[in-house]
């Protein structure tokens, strides 16, 4: 056995785990929130797959006594070291957060070097770009399955309106991951792969991009169908002598993407409608009306920016400053159209990066996006404006959305893509470490892979934990115990704990745990402004006699969030309460905790509302 591990070849093993990560790692799903990170079942078993590949990656390292990375590999390191920069250079920042989003950054890094690492060849490429247009087919069958076929779900199966949302829980993201898989089967056709092709990979590649323009054609995404049109005509001008040589193939393509659009005419037809919204603004330049918010959540946050332009506000400091700011926007500009709920990310990444990093944060990313149009163009136009084809979905994906947030699978795909045109200029360093040296990286990889796995694992025993609470309608906090031992999801149990032991004393007419309720929700607001926290806080102060602070607090939430219905139904129960006096009551606190509990706030209702949920889709 151990003998036929070691004849592997490097190429095969990389290719193994490129499958493994691409395609039964991103199908995983469990019940979850909703929203972003760990929160969203398959980014666990992705990261598992990512880790998996940087240790076999290190193993392979150490046994071939050889270091592998791409000559522009400096530049490539410029986001992960402002990251660390910023870090030292910035005091109002979020610890946790910023560890979380450094360990993103640095963990992707760490996998673009891997790659390096199993010597991939021209005709491995292919092979990889195969297993990205297969993984393309298994989400495809998935998203039509939930149209078509929504009463028969599998064990585990995303939820579903008919909408081929597949495991990503937001159309849009897997519109634009078909999009690259589009890109990526039209690119193999200009590859000599296709010249005299098996009818296997005939089969492979008319699958694939039927099903990837169907999906981009039936999501109604105006970005899905942009990048996909861009990426097309790009690849076609720069491939069309190829392409011509593949006739009897080209037929079939053409015959093919006829097809898939007819069936997704509706969608096609409500991603042009959308796109008339965006020309929909007064003469200030301020959205009002339709599908353009996006107009107005940049313009907040351009104006956040340029107060503190230089460093940023801090890593993790966008929903406290970009909601501050909202309240004035607001006040100039009332009838601004802008999203009911909590905005976590602007809908667009080098904005969000001005906002928490300034230009510092943004130079990094700047010179990697620099780095890779160059590498690109080192190739030739041709061969080069093709790479940029494969990229144009997610990248474009990045300024309009939070695709890399929500979910893990655009990024690792787009760190393979960036791979692919990287690989190009590659140098190789020979490794003379000692024994000791080498059992220590060795067995530190091996504990990284496993050290993560166990993390990840536990992680998904806390997501069931918070699960479990709330289907339970809150009536036993022991079952939090697990995500209040993880660190990704410790806030938001320790938020559901909070709101049930106030919410309990508050029914049974009691105020005794309203001040270690204001005490902890009074700063964690700040960083959280959660729209039912502020009716929660409100009603904390209100137990705690504490009646001017109570309505300050309602005011605040309802001036974040004019259109939200619990808001302006509690504004006017919190003031018509904070207007007792201590005359009319034998003891102000006891009477304060009795007004409070009968504002008719329904513990469960709004307990059901996810912390993480899903932001209201703007694109």
């Amino acid at each position: 056995m151990t003998n036929k591990i070691s004849q592997i070849k490097p190429q095969q093993a990389g290719l193994w785990l490129l499958g493994i990560m691409f395609i039964p790692a991103t199908l995983f799903f469990q019940p979850n929130l909703g929203g972003e990170g760990m929160s969203i079942s398959h980014n666990i078993s992705v990261w598992i797959a990512a880790v998996l590949v940087i240790s076999a990656a290190t193993l392979l390292m150490l046994k071939e006594k050889q270091f592998n990375y791409p000559t522009l590999w400096l530049a490539m390191a410029a986001l992960p070291l402002g990251m660390i920069i910023l870090g030292f250079i910035v005091e109002n920042f979020l610890p946790t957060e910023w560890l979380f989003r450094q360990l993103y950054i640095l963990g992707g890094f760490m996998f673009l070097i891997a790659l390096f690492q199993f010597r991939f060849a021209p005709r491995d490429v292919e092979r990889g770009l195969l297993i990205i247009l297969i993984a393309g087919i298994v989400h495809g069958l998935y998203g039509i399955s939930q149209i078509f076929w929504p009463g028969i779900q599998p064990l585990l199966i995303t939820p579903s309106n008919k909408i081929p949302y597949s495991v990503f829980q937001q159309i849009n993201i897997h519109a634009s991951f078909q999009a690259t898989v589009l890109m990526a089967a039209f690119f193999l056709l200009s590859r000599p792969l296709t010249l005299k092709p098996r009818p296997m990979v005939c089969v492979l590649l008319l699958t694939s991009i039927f099903l990837s323009c169907f999906i981009v054609a039936f999501s109604g995404s105006r970005t899905g169908l942009l990048s996909a049109i861009a990426g097309t005509a790009i690849l076609a001008i720069c491939n069309w002598r190829s392409l011509l040589r593949r006739k009897p193939l080209m037929i079939a393509v053409v015959i093919t993407i006829a097809a898939a659009l007819f069936m997704g005419n509706n969608g096609i037809q409500r991603s042009t409608a959308k796109l008339g919204d965006l020309s929909k603004r007064s003469s200030e330049g301020v959205a009002s009306s339709g599908s353009n918010s996006r107009i107005n959540i940049y313009k907040i946050s351009y104006e956040v920016f340029k107060q503190q332009p230089l460093s940023g506000h801090g890593i993790g400091s966008f929903q406290k400053v970009w909601h501050d700011q909202k309240v004035d926007y607001l006040k100039r500009f009332p009838d601004a159209n802008l999203p009911p709920d909590r905005l976590s990310h602007p809908h667009n990444e080098l904005m969000f990066w001005l906002v928490e990093g300034g230009l510092i944060a943004i130079a990094g990313i700047l010179i990697s996006v620099m780095t890779v149009i160059y590498a690109a163009f080192r190739c030739g136009w041709r061969r080069g404006m093709s790479y940029i084809a494969m990229l144009i979905p997610v990248g474009l994906h990045t300024q309009v959305e939070l695709p890399f947030y929500i979910s893990n699978i655009p990024w690792f795909l787009m760190l393979f893509l960036i791979f692919v045109v990287l690989r190009h200029n590659t140098k190789t360093r020979q490794l003379t470490l000692s024994r000791s040296a080498e059992l220590t990286t060795g067995i530190t990889a091996a504990t990284l892979f496993l050290s993560v796995s166990l993390i990840m694992l536990q992680t998904v025993q806390a997501n069931s934990s918070i699960i479990r609470f709330l289907q339970g309608r809150m009536t036993d906090p022991t079952q939090l115990q697990p995500a209040l031992n993880n660190p990704f999801f410790r806030d938001t149990a320790e938020l559901y704990l909070m709101r049930t032991l106030l919410l309990r004393e508050l029914n049974a007419r009691q105020g005794r745990f309203a001040p270690q309720f204001v005490q902890w929700a009074a700063p964690f607001i700040k960083y959280a402004p959660i729209p039912q926290l502020y009716i929660d806080l409100s009603r904390a102060y209100l137990a705690t006699g504490k009646n001017e602070q109570a309505v300050q607090t309602i005011e605040d939430g309802q001036a974040r969030y004019p259109q939200n219905n619990a808001l302006n139904k509690s504004v006017p129960l919190i003031k018509k309460a904070a207007g007792i006096t201590p005359a009319e009551v034998h003891s102000r606190s006891e009477s304060s905790a009795k007004t409070a509990a009968s504002i008719t706030v329904s513990a469960t209702a709004s307990a059901a509302d996810p912390v993480r949920q899903p932001e209201t889709p703007v694109q």
